[in-house]
């Protein structure tokens, strides 16, 4: 069994992740194997709890895993063609670097300037403001996929600065949780529309062919708004899932009914 290298400067949840990474690729937990859970990792590798917990979250971005509240963590099929659509996680960030696919992600923009109307209303903040704009897109496969806009407080965009997701080769979603940010709650919302001019041409599409029109605003524990986007997206090359669980307290409700 590998070991945690403590004298290494890589952190001990990255090493942890490359772990697992091995026992799953080598076949010691197959599709649908429930993987060691938080105790257990934490006593075979003498880890804090909140290490681990980064490690799991870290190998469910990569979608290595998938992790089912109160069941535990679970080797994931790749060849799944589904993308996520959940609303404590970011909508397309967990499989967009998987080893599984060809994905490459463009960064068009990303810059401090004043925001559009929506956005400032959106993010809570006076019109006028001037925030981050990060401007992406997305191929998968080789296709055109999706055109995405995230727009963030000033203050947020700064965390971003020297990261690698300004080069398109990590999660926003992820890089956020880093620095502090982790999504305790969102909105979403998803419609078919015709797609803008310049969109169209992004995507490589006649103007005003149908596209997914995703909007979100994602909210942290503390209950501010820190991260509000738009994506559209070509629902012929990726289909989107929608994640949906009913709360404990609600299922026990409806079984006292019975």
């Amino acid at each position: 069994m590998q070991n945690i290298d403590r004298t290494s400067a890589e952190p001990y949840y990255l090493q942890l992740a490359r772990i697992i990474e091995a026992d799953i690729k080598t076949g010691k937990y197959a599709v649908g194997d429930r993987v060691p859970g938080e105790t257990e990792l934490c006593r075979v590798f003498d880890l804090a709890r909140s290490t681990v917990r980064e490690t799991l979250r870290t190998l469910e971005h990569q979608r290595l895993i998938k992790i089912v509240p109160r069941r535990g963590a679970f080797v994931s099929d790749p060849s799944e063609n589904q993308w996520k659509l959940q609303v404590t996680q970011g909508f397309l960030e967990a499989g967009a670097h998987s080893p599984d696919r060809s994905i490459e992600t463009s960064v068009l923009r990303a810059d401090f300037e004043t925001l559009p109307d929506f956005a400032t209303d959106a993010l809570d903040l006076p019109r006028g403001e001037k925030g981050f704009v990060l401007e992406r897109l997305r191929h998968i496969d080789g296709k055109a996929a999706i055109h995405s806009t995230n727009y963030l407080p000033a203050d947020i965009g700064a965390l971003l600065i020297g990261k690698p997701v300004l080069e398109g080769t990590a999660s926003l979603n992820h890089t956020l949780a880093m620095a502090g940010f982790s999504i305790f709650a969102a909105r979403r919302e998803v419609a078919a529309v015709g797609a803008p001019a310049e969109i169209a041409k992004q995507l490589g599409l006649a103007r005003g062919a149908p596209v997914l029109f995703v909007q979100s605003r994602s909210r942290s524990e503390l209950g501010r708004v820190f991260d509000v986007y738009r994506s559209f997206v070509r629902s012929d090359v990726v289909t989107i899932s929608v994640d949906a669980e009913a709360r404990a307290d609600a299922v026990q409700g409806a079984g006292e009914q019975d």
